[in-house]
């Protein structure tokens, strides 16, 4: 019994801990309104996304095909007109990302065996906001990435 009672009072502390960190923070439900209003985005608006085709990036060793890499992606846009811009300007971004990656994958894989996703996620958010400007794409999501060897 001694210890369902100690087990409960720091319980207790532990909630009352997490929600003073919140409020000093300003997150969760002690957020302020005011920044909401100032961002223009509120947490219950739709998020829109344009799905990319697959980037298809072949690796090269010598003069033959040593692998391919598939990365299936989606555009994270804020509202419909920058998903509508993104959906505009879709052929020039999927040409961006390939150049970029066509270069970049290679050099990865020489360092590393496996490739980091949050670095290419990073990688291509950056070059979309050269394309597409700063601000229309809210994020790339990596879908998938599968890399297969060549036969």
């Amino acid at each position: 019994m001694k210890k369902l009672v100690i087990a409960v009072a720091i319980m207790l502390m532990l909630a009352g801990a997490t929600i003073s960190v919140l409020k000093w923070l300003g997150i969760g439900p002690f957020g302020d309104p005011a920044e909401v209003e100032a961002t223009g985005t509120t947490p219950d608006e739709p998020l829109h996304f344009v799905t990319m085709d697959v980037l298809v990036i072949p690796i090269f060793q010598g003069e033959k095909v040593a692998a391919t890499v598939q990365i299936q992606l989606k555009l994270e846009a804020t509202n419909l007109e920058n998903a509508s811009e993104i959906a505009r300007l879709l052929p020039r971004l999927n040409d961006a990302f390939l150049r970029d990656l066509y270069g970049f994958i290679p050099r990865h894989l020489r360092k590393k065996e496996r490739l980091d996703l949050a670095l290419i996620k990073d990688r291509l958010q950056m070059v979309g906001d050269k394309v597409a400007g700063p601000g229309v794409i809210k994020s790339v999501l990596v879908q998938a990435v599968l890399e297969n060897p060549s036969r």
